[in-house]
């Protein structure tokens, strides 16, 4: 039996308005849906950076990068055992963790770090901290971390040399609750050697480029990409005082070059939208 399809006798301000509130909420719980769906399916984007001062002896160093991992309630151990089993399949010469290690309270730090300490990488595994670090305790993740086999370089340097040939690793301490003197810092990075920076946050570029500290490429996390993301207008908002400037992906500023990871974890909605989580591997080559 068929019944008829019942409309409103008049098409009323009133009804328009319910019905296209009923279609954003439908819409709006439908993306949510979705983007809790796919947010662990991880994305590993391969990205070859060309450095100026890079010597012919460090071509082809990888570095694969983890960052905003946020262990607690919405990303669990068994998803970053994963992502540890991808990265240790892209075999990397370093691995950088770039901060965020935790959400939501201290006991998810050691469970945290006893994942990572399952990281391989030929020269080493560096860790910087980032500002959830900070909120639970920046120097008890640090010690989690380091217990766990990582080297810290928090507002600290690594030369690396091979044949005579020689690569600057800098690592910050995070940009809002650390305390940075990045003068002081770069003061004892000598000689016209490539510089590659680790850091939380992908502002901290406009600190070399204020204080004319060149550095040759940076890499971070801390805006998880906006984690939701709509064509054209991009993500709703970003953690970073220079909007989307520094969401995510490869930019320029004064010739040095500054990658933004969307990170693997996700804090206040368990969602992802059009920003699948990441896992970059560097591969340096002389410009």
């Amino acid at each position: 039996m068929n019944f008829p399809l019942r409309l409103p006798e008049k098409w009323t301000r009133r009804n328009v308005l319910k019905l296209s509130a009923a279609s954003v909420t439908a819409v709006g719980l439908g993306c949510l849906g979705y983007g809790a769906a796919v947010r662990q399916h991880v994305e590993v984007s391969r990205v070859t950076v060309n450095v100026k001062n890079l010597p012919p002896e460090f071509a082809g160093l990888t570095i694969a990068h983890l960052s905003d991992i946020h262990h607690g309630p919405y990303t669990g151990q068994s998803y970053i055992a994963r992502c540890v089993e991808i990265v240790n399949g892209l075999q990397p010469d370093l691995i950088a963790l770039t901060g965020d290690f935790t959400f939501a309270g201290r006991r998810y730090v050691e469970p945290c770090a006893e994942v990572l300490s399952g990281l391989k990488a030929r020269v080493g595994v560096y860790t910087v901290l980032g500002n959830h670090d900070y909120y639970v305790g920046a120097s008890y993740v640090a010690r989690a971390l380091k217990a766990a086999g990582t080297t810290l370089l928090i507002d600290g340097l690594d030369r690396l040399e091979h044949r005579g040939a020689k690569l600057w690793l800098i690592g910050m301490d995070d940009m809002y609750y650390g305390t940075t003197d990045l003068r002081q810092l770069m003061r004892n990075v000598t000689g016209a050697h490539a510089r590659v920076v680790f850091s939380h946050n992908p502002d901290f570029i406009e600190e070399f480029a204020a204080k004319n500290q060149h550095v040759d490429l940076l890499i971070a996390g801390h805006t998880h990409g906006g984690q939701i993301r709509f064509p054209v207008l991009g993500a709703p908002h970003i953690a970073s005082e220079y909007g989307q400037r520094y969401a995510m992906g490869m930019q320029e500023r004064k010739r040095m070059q500054v990658y933004t990871t969307r990170g693997i974890g996700t804090i206040l909605l368990p969602t992802r939208f059009a920003c699948p989580p990441e896992i970059p591997l560097y591969t340096l080559q002389p410009a």
